[in-house]
């Protein structure tokens, strides 16, 4: 029998052609966001087809890790500098930049923060910072980002808030152990999220973040988290006051606070407080729709000295 020729796509397969290349955009984009962030970056290397690919990305994360973590080091703010400049998606998914203590002291780290709010459509950022050096005043206008869903400031990061704020998209934040530019900076900020639902407040527990009483006025909140394990003798008490009428979900851990006045939340339905402060009389007010209540070393006369106590309504 005559030889048959091959069909082109056996040729192809025989070949070793790379089918990959050939899918669309969407395709390729879609495998690069299951890869870390720097791999993805390197497929530019690839050929021409996968050269701007990565530059599409909807999220990009950028974090110190084990890896590049160490006496010699580079910090991967170089490699989140340089990379920045060719990113050039219409829409900014999530931004999350963790720079470790090898970040110099002498770049502007909250660049490309200002830049990403300017340039994209962006929805989420995490941003924490563990350098060497004093707390770093984010960009003023990341205070009046319309687009902003999500945002999470953590560690050396000052809450420095211009006046006023505007986050109309804003359903979730968290500040994890930032300092304050004053007693007032959350309470503007606070009062910037109208839409606000789940918030989460850790203080740090060995540096004077500039507020004694933190204030969390939000009608929109449905959820709130808030810890305090200050231990420092030297840091004056802080106090915590809470009026949020449609909150549902509380969870309170405070190993040092002075004072906890929770005013009336008829619609809570479940709350774990650990505490060693004293709690307003209007406290048990709350409790009127609770399905879940548990506390723990909490000095009121009610309990009878009982230290921990759970209860399932």
């Amino acid at each position: 029998m005559p030889e048959t020729e091959p069909s082109p796509k056996v040729a192809k397969a025989a070949a070793g052609e790379d089918r990959i290349s050939e899918l669309s955009d969407d395709l390729l984009i879609h495998i690069l966001l299951l890869v870390p962030t720097k791999d993805a970056v390197t497929t530019t290397f690839l050929s021409k087809r996968w050269r701007f690919v990565w530059t599409k990305l909807p999220r990009l994360d950028y974090r110190e890790t084990k890896n590049n973590s160490g006496v010699n080091s580079k910090s991967v703010w170089w490699f989140l500098d340089e990379s920045m400049r060719f990113h050039n998606a219409p829409l900014l998914e999530q931004l999350s930049i963790k720079l470790g203590p090898e970040c110099p002291i002498d770049v502007d780290v909250v660049k490309w923060v200002a830049i990403s709010i300017d340039r994209y459509v962006l929805r989420k950022l995490k941003f924490k910072l563990l350098w060497k050096t004093e707390p770093v005043r984010m960009p003023s206008r990341l205070y009046t980002c319309d687009t902003l869903t999500k945002l999470i400031l953590s560690q050396k990061i000052l809450v420095d808030v211009p006046c006023p704020v505007n986050l109309p998209s804003l359903h979730q934040l968290e500040l994890l152990e930032v300092v304050y530019k004053d007693e007032d900076s959350h309470v503007r900020l606070l009062s910037g999220c109208p839409v606000l639902k789940r918030l989460e407040v850790i203080r740090q527990d060995d540096v004077d973040d500039n507020v004694r009483k933190f204030t969390v006025k939000v009608p929109s909140l449905l959820t709130l988290t808030y810890t305090n394990t200050c231990y420092d003798d030297d840091i004056d008490g802080r106090s915590l006051v809470i009026d949020t009428p449609y909150l549902t979900h509380i969870d309170i851990f405070d190993t040092e606070g002075l004072y906890c006045l929770i005013e009336d939340m008829p619609r809570l339905m479940s709350a774990s407080v650990c505490v060693e402060l004293k709690l307003s009389d209007k406290f048990l007010t709350c409790l009127s729709s609770i399905k879940y209540l548990k506390l723990h070393h909490l000095a009121s006369n009610w309990l009878h000295g009982v230290t921990s106590f759970t209860l399932y309504l």
